[in-house]
């Protein structure tokens, strides 16, 4: 996959989102948050100078991406890309079963570096050669050379933006696929409201929520609420609230990545028609 070919337009209008989203948190969090970043991509990095340092680790991760087939290849960029998401959106992020082990992590980012690397037009003698003076060529530039939270923010947005595009290229041009389980963690996490608390009719089943049912009742993120065994029969088979389509995480990479950029999109939208 060619990042480099990716249209302004779509890259712009990615960065715009995700910088919309930022720009409503207070000044502590986005301290908080650059913070976070910055040790994420010093791990990033690390991991990928390990490998361009150890001829050994190289080939045997450069031999795993081999071994991989390419929906295999996509899945393995779309959670790295993802974790991404996660990290600019932490009030939407939720628990989730995306995160890459060491050896995975690895592969990603040396196929990222792979893929930013590779020039059509210049033959391949040596990946590692290659993405060496890639790297180099990165961290000789203003922005590998900049210091503050702003040239790393800008790495994660850019991944963000990458994101979105390898999102629209698996959903093939249309919508990701809606009928998708809720993940396990999320359901897991719902928490239980006492019978007091609970009134009205579950909308799944129709019969009366407290006291009366005798029921255990739930609680989802958007505050709807539906008897335990309810929700747990409804987000087996779709990961949204029966009442509003509010989405939980999904272990679905594809959807979970649109559940976020749609969440990203709320976001900014909040912002802008806040009053000044």
């Amino acid at each position: 996959m060619d990042f480099a070919s990716a249209t302004t337009t779509t890259v712009v209008s990615a960065g715009e989102v995700i910088m919309a989203a930022l720009l409503r948190l207070p000044v502590h969090s986005f301290s908080d948050l650059t913070r976070s970043l910055a040790d994420n991509l010093d791990l990033r990095r690390r991991r990928l100078t390990f490998l361009l340092l150890s001829p050994l680790h190289f080939a045997l991760t450069l031999s795993h991406l081999r071994s991989l087939s390419l929906h295999e290849k996509t899945l393995l960029l779309a959670r790295l890309l993802l974790s991404s998401l996660h990290l600019l959106l932490p009030t939407a992020a939720s628990p989730h079963p995306h995160r890459l082990s060491l050896r995975d992590l690895d592969a990603a980012l040396l196929l990222v570096a792979m893929c930013d690397s590779h020039d059509p037009s210049a033959p391949i003698d040596s990946w590692r050669a290659t993405v060496s003076r890639h790297v180099l060529h990165q961290a000789l530039s203003p922005s590998g050379l900049g210091d503050g939270p702003w040239p790393v923010l800008c790495h994660h947005v850019d991944a963000a933006a990458k994101c979105r595009r390898l999102m629209e290229t698996m959903a093939g041009g249309g919508k990701e696929r809606s009928e998708v389980a809720a993940s396990v963690a999320s359901v897991v996490a719902l928490p239980w409201v006492d019978h007091g608390g609970a009134s009205g009719e579950c909308v799944v089943c129709r019969e009366e929520m407290g006291e009366a049912g005798g029921r255990m009742v739930c609680e989802l993120p958007c505050s709807h609420r539906l008897h335990w065994g309810c929700a747990l029969g409804w987000l087996r088979r779709r990961h949204t609230c029966p009442c509003c389509r509010h989405e939980l995480p999904t272990e679905n990479v594809a959807c979970e990545m649109g559940r976020m950029w749609r969440a990203a999109v709320r976001s900014g939208n909040d912002h802008k028609q806040r009053p000044l």
